[in-house]
């Protein structure tokens, strides 16, 4: 099928026009994340809420930067109801779109993203083992357990993908058996354990609306080591899709400059799916779109990904909470209704799974 990803430098004012589109898209994802859903509030209760929020955060008080203060109304408790969830739907939309486009450079797979290749059905194993065998752990242990979850799965995929003469098939199925091995896993350990059923129902699902103040602490150091491996393995990825050889002329270790994005990305694929349960095609989609509008230069792409990824996973969230009130459909069951007709897209033109 086709090949590697090969960088390409995209022309100055693309960058330009993609960058104010991406801002701008950010901006409206966020602005209907609050403003739009099941409940209709008014524009000013949000305004005032979101006032708050500065003097709070400075002041290091992040539960009452995103709870309700005593005596709110209705639209208070909405909208303040709605600033985590769009706090979680900004990070883990990044998280996940920035290690699906690092796994995509890294791998030289088009098909690369976290959800396809284990990652995230090895975090959320490691969630559950976390709520199985410590349920007292606080949020900071469960990612950790998520992470840990990840690195093992990814390590398996890439053992048994490289036993394939296709390295990119064998990639994709490795995946794809890992994942089958931990859903099966997962599945059994909850059924076992009703206390693990009852904090995993909901999460299992995929959903930025069930963390809080304290889930998002605790992932935001994760998170943000994650991206400063991702983003500074940026030009690594741009001589990797060279090929080793040139890579290694150009002064680049191919090894080293995996090994750091690949970190990189277990780390931000773990604790997305520790904090959002798991969310399927996320990575695959946003960087594919950004590569058709930007071109396929890794550091441009990489960087674009901090933006839209959010945006993308925003206006699911906000799509399905408004499409079946009072009730709504879980982000993650979103994302997959968004991503599978994509991915069968991408494999009938022929842009599929890389044979370097």
């Amino acid at each position: 099928m086709g090949g590697p990803i090969v960088p390409a430098a995209p022309g100055r004012r693309r960058v330009v026009i993609g960058t104010v589109a991406s801002l701008v898209l950010l901006v409206v994802g966020i602005a209907a994340s609050l403003f739009v859903g099941a409940r209709t509030v008014d524009p000013a209760v949000v305004w005032s809420v979101l006032g708050a929020l500065p003097g709070q955060l400075l002041s290091g008080d992040l539960a009452a930067a995103v709870a309700p203060g005593s005596g709110a109304g209705m639209d208070e408790v909405v909208v303040a109801a709605r600033v985590p969830r769009t706090i979680t739907a900004v990070l883990v939309g990044a998280a996940l779109a920035v290690a699906g486009a690092g796994l995509q450079g890294a791998t030289r797979n088009p098909l690369g993203d976290p959800g396809l290749l284990g990652l995230t059905a090895g975090a959320a194993l490691g969630v559950v083992l976390g709520l199985a065998f410590a349920p007292a752990a606080g949020p900071s242990v469960v990612a950790l357990f998520s992470v840990i979850g990840a690195l093992v799965a990814g390590m398996v995929v890439v053992g048994a993908g490289r036993l394939g003469a296709d390295s990119g098939t064998g990639l994709v199925l490795a995946g794809a058996a890992v994942t089958a091995g931990c859903t099966a896993v997962t599945s059994s350990l909850v059924i076992a354990l009703p206390g693990v059923l009852d904090r995993f129902r909901f999460w299992g699902l995929g959903s930025v609306a069930r963390s809080g103040a304290p889930e998002i602490g605790a992932a935001v150091p994760f998170l943000l080591l994650g991206l400063v491996l991702v983003l500074a393995g940026a030009a690594a990825l741009d001589a990797l899709a060279l090929g080793d050889d040139m890579a290694r002329g150009l002064g680049v270790g191919p090894v080293a400059g995996r090994a750091v994005v690949l970190g990189g990305v277990v780390i931000l694929s773990g604790v997305a799916t520790a904090l959002a349960g798991p969310i399927a095609f996320l990575g695959l989609l946003v960087p594919h779109l950004l590569r058709r509008l930007v071109g396929v230069g890794n550091r441009v792409v990489l960087g674009l990904s901090v933006l839209v990824g959010p945006a993308v996973l925003l206006f699911a969230d906000t799509i399905g909470r408004v499409i079946a009130p009072p009730g709504e459909i879980a982000v993650g069951v979103m994302t997959v209704a968004i991503g599978v007709p994509f991915l069968i897209a991408l494999l009938r033109a022929n842009r599929g799974v890389s044979t370097s």
